[in-house]
């Protein structure tokens, strides 16, 4: 249940994080030609949701399964093999071999978004329903 409502509300907070990171370093990684904030926002947010939900949800599950070391470092490097993943498709389909920041910036950091939101989620709940029903939620 947490996990599904993390997938949900995480694109809008990539998205939002994709705006300050263009307001700081005066980028325009968000920034479309003629669109509005609504028709980019939506544009970002269906193609990330997927991800998050067929990708994130398997992989957070693995990850609290093995549980070994920091787990926001877990949810980087597994960030980092989905955009690594997306570097070789795109590859494979023949687009050129370039040295992508964006992938190595973009991926592992929606991961660690959505291990912050997965943690917020596990103390709101564990605070407004206690530890046994919080845990009981996935």
């Amino acid at each position: 249940m947490k996990r599904i409502i993390t997938s949900v509300i995480a694109p809008c907070i990539l998205y939002f994080s994709f705006l300050a990171f263009d307001k700081i370093t005066g980028s325009t990684l968000t920034y479309i030609t003629g669109s509005s904030f609504l028709i980019t926002f939506f544009i970002v947010y269906w193609y990330s949701f997927p991800f998050f939900l067929l990708i994130g949800i398997p992989a957070s599950i693995i990850i609290d399964k093995i549980n070994r070391g920091v787990r926001w470092v877990n949810y980087a490097i597994a960030g980092g093999i989905v955009g690594l993943i997306m570097k070789i498709i795109n590859i494979i389909e023949g687009y050129p071999i370039l040295y992508d920041l964006g992938t190595f910036i973009v991926y592992p950091g929606a991961s660690i978004i959505f291990y912050l939101l997965l943690k917020s989620l596990e103390i709101i709940f564990t605070k407004a329903f206690g530890k046994n029903i919080s845990s009981a939620i996935h």
